[in-house]
Formats: C-alpha cells, structure tokens, sequence
C-alpha cells in the first residue's frame, strides 16, 4: 500500500503528539516545517556551556555554519558555575607529575562506578578524551592542575578555568560568521515530513522565531536540575538538596528529545553532591583527604571515601540534612594544597571552626562534646586495627590511606548536600546521536553535555562533566561534518 504525501504527514504528526501527550510535556511537542523559515544555518546548536560551545567552535572549525540559541542572558549556563576539572589520562601533565595512569583504568574506574552505564558510550568517552584535551590545548585552553576526585584512584582531574574555555570557543565561532542568540529560547523541535530534524522554533522576545538547520541540530541545553516537575518525576529524593545549578537548566532540551521518542537513560540515579558550606554555598571536600564526617548528633554515618553523590543521599537522610567533616591540623595542612578542599572562604565567612581540643571543637560547634570525643577516638582506633567500623580503607576509590585525628589545632565545618547538576537525559550513541526507544538515531538530532544519559550511570567521577561536554560537543560537531 502507498501513502500519499498528505496522509503521511497526518499519520506522522498524529504520531507525534501522541508521544508527545504521553510524556505529559506538549509543550515539548514538535511542529512540521513552515512554508518559510526566519533564519537557515547549517547547525543550529542549544545551549551555551561547554558542549553547546565545543561543538559550535568544532563546527566553525570544520567550515559549517551555525547559530547558537541561549536562553539566558548570558552564556556559560551550569558550566561557569563548576570547578573546571576535566578528567583524562596520559596527559602532559601527569606525565610532569610522574602519575601513572592508562585509559584501561581510567575506563575500568568508570565502569565500576557507574555500574550500569554504557560499555561503548564510556569507551568511546575514554579514547575522545586526550585527543580532545589535546585540541583544546591547541586552541589556547589553560590547564592549571591536576588532582584527584570521587572516584579516581589516581589524580586525573584536570582544572580549567570554565570562563576563559568558553571564551576561547566563542572566539573561534563568532570569527567564522556563526551567531550566538541571547534571550533566545528554544521550544520546540521542527521536523520534516520523514520526521527528520530540520531546524528548532525559538522565542526571542516574546516573537517566535523559525530556524532551519540544514545539517543538524545539538541539543547541549543541560540537565534539569532548576526543573521541580522533572526532579518530583524521577528523582523526588533530590528535590529536598539546596540548588545550585544554572539558572536556566530546566530541561528544555531533554523534554524537546523525549517528545520525538527520544530514550532517558540515568534518569533514576539523579543524585546532590555532598560538601558545601549552607551558608556561603561553596565546597570544600577534605573528607578526601582525610576529614571524617559526623551529623549533628556528633555520630559518623558514612565510609568518606564514597562517592560525594552517595555521600550526598546519606547526608540529607540525617538530622537537618548537615554533614560536619572533622579533622586535624595534618590533615589541614595537605587539604590547603588541594584546589578542591581549601578552606580560604569559609575561614572568611566564619563557617571554619578550630579549637585545640576535640570538645573545644565541639562546643564551638554546638555539637555534643562527650559524644564527638568518643566518635574520634572509635574512628582512629578502627584505623589502627585495619577495621573502620565503616569500612573506610582509603582516602578516595583507593587512593591514599587515611590517617587519625590526633594532631591539634582541630577544624571543622557544616557541609549539606547540593544539586548542581543532574547527570542524565536522551541516550546518545557513539557518534552523539540521539537514540529513540527502539534504539534507532533520531534523523537530524544530536545532543551532547549535563542533559545526556549513558556515560555516568549509577554514580559520578569528578571531572566527567565538563569532560564529558567538550568531548561529545566536539564528536557531535565531527559526527555532523561526516568527519566520524
């Protein structure tokens, strides 16, 4: 039997909105090409932070034109808000340091951490990784350090400086004629009669505004961790985390993806990240390098090697949702050194606590003295046996041995658990496609960044987040410039 052009085109939009309605987002829903568009680009990307931005300099790089919609005032979305660490192995910088390292491990570590994540999309990560930190480095991309994370048994967490990374791709893009649009939201996904992707309906404002994209669209819009909807739909655990993430990550590009079919891959394991201060809301994770952790009753709850997502789940389980990480001058001491744990802000803000006595301490922080005394001494005799009473053996995922507090002046500060990002969304392939539920790509329609399922999983290896956006907002680029 042949269908007419008109009866396919009613067939395929029935079919449409009939995901559409399912998922209970037709806001989301697509919409057929216009008889004219307002604008025509090759690529058409969302998003502004570091895969939206990747991918747009990449693009630029390999000669397609494109524009990139921000809904924001300003670009950057959860990506200027993070650390910067990118993770990769084998780098100049390791090398410089002596860390020994081999992508065997570093996707091993991965797998194991994850769980269940995808095999080849965390192999396909794996060998992108130096060849894209390479790239990035050519470009004039600034690597300050190396260190280590949740996790990573080596130090394998390289840190950038987000503004000037994005700054740098902006450059390249808008010197090869492509456009960043600010105030310019997208909302919809417009499709061709075959249901290919073909260009995205924005609002720029208040006037919709038509674009077509010749070769493709990126979905790099991040996660949705601002989005109460989704967070009470997949993961009410979280919504109970302070928020921290971008402003403007509510999910729009996963709702546009998931009204084409688009499969959600880690939607579940959406999880906040321990160790921020609730009141100045930066982070200082020293529980890595040595800092134990007791809620308020002055009671450990946790092995403080895991994790800081399931650190995270743990924390917001205990009285006021607050974890106090406790420690010692030695332990200070190396923390000082570590990007990821100093304390300079807190100590400003008077969220840092010292005394020379461990009731000192406790009394300083409202805490019960007897209690926190009797907690510290427990846990330095657990390590003195080789028995932690929470199975505590190494500092991170097996790195480093942890040590007693014991050495005076003593420190200590109120940490609670954060939603910066939320780590799932569209399952993409290999080649940063978009995948349906029936594990076809969606024709036209790539996605890279926060808002992408498959390479974390269960659980999160610091560094991951950026790397992961750079790293598929360039293969997404390659992939749409037949370059894969």
């Amino acid at each position: 039997m042949t269908m007419t052009t008109t009866s396919r085109r009613s067939f395929l939009k029935l079919g449409l909105a009939a995901t559409a309605g399912g998922v209970g987002l037709a806001q989301a829903k697509p919409v057929f090409e216009p008889a004219s568009f307002d604008k025509e680009t090759d690529v058409v990307i969302i998003g502004t932070g570091a895969a939206g931005s990747s991918a747009a300099a990449r693009c630029s790089q390999l000669g397609l034109k494109v524009i990139v919609l921000e809904k924001m005032p300003v670009g950057g979305g959860s990506s200027v808000l993070c650390n910067g660490g990118f993770a990769v192995c084998c780098t100049d910088v390791q090398e410089r340091k002596r860390i020994k390292d081999s992508p065997e491990l570093f996707e091993k570590e991965l797998l194991t951490m994850g769980k269940v994540n995808d095999p080849e999309l965390v192999h396909t990560f794996v060998t992108a990784s130096l060849p894209t930190y390479k790239w990035m480095r050519g470009l004039g991309v600034e690597v300050n350090d190396v260190t280590t994370g949740a996790g990573m048994s080596v130090p394998r967490q390289h840190m950038t400086r987000p503004p000037q990374m994005l700054g740098i791709f902006r450059e390249i893009t808008e010197k090869a004629g492509g456009q960043y649009l600010f105030k310019t939201a997208a909302r919809r996904l417009i499709v061709n009669e075959e249901g290919r992707v073909t260009g995205v309906e924005a609002e720029s404002r208040g006037k919709k505004l038509s674009i077509r994209a010749r070769r493709g669209v990126v979905i790099a819009a991040g996660g949705w961790a601002r989005s109460e909807d989704l967070l009470r739909r997949f993961s009410p655990a979280a919504e109970k985390a302070l928020k921290l993430g971008g402003i403007g990550n509510s999910g729009d590009g996963s709702k546009m993806a998931w009204a084409l079919g688009a499969d959600l891959l880690d939607v579940s394991y959406t999880k906040a990240t321990y160790g921020f201060n609730p009141k100045t809301k930066t982070s200082a994770f020293v529980m890595y390098n040595g800092a134990m952790m007791v809620n308020l009753n002055g009671e450990r709850y946790a092995d403080e090697s895991r994790p800081y997502k399931e650190l995270g789940d743990m924390t917001l389980a205990q009285p006021e949702g607050i974890g106090v990480q406790i420690y010692d001058a030695a332990i200070h001491e190396e923390a000082q050194k570590d990007p990821l744990a100093r304390t300079d802000t807190l100590k400003k803000n008077g969220e840092l606590y010292s005394a020379d006595t461990i009731e000192g301490l406790a009394k300083a922080m409202g805490l019960p003295a007897d209690k926190l005394a009797a907690t510290v001494r427990a846990y330095n005799e657990g390590l003195a046996k080789g028995a932690d009473a929470f199975g505590r053996t190494s500092l991170s995922a097996g790195n480093g041995k942890p040590a007693p507090i014991v050495k005076a002046p003593f420190y200590g500060f109120r940490a609670t658990a954060v939603l910066l990002s939320t780590y799932c969304g569209p399952k993409i392939d290999s080649q940063a496609r978009v995948i349906n539920i029936f594990g076809e790509p969606i024709e036209g329609l790539w996605a890279a960044g926060e808002g992408t399922g498959g390479l974390h999983g269960a659980a999160y290896m610091s560094g991951t987040s950026v790397g992961k956006a750079v790293v598929f907002g360039k293969i997404a680029a390659e992939s749409i410039a037949g370059k894969q």
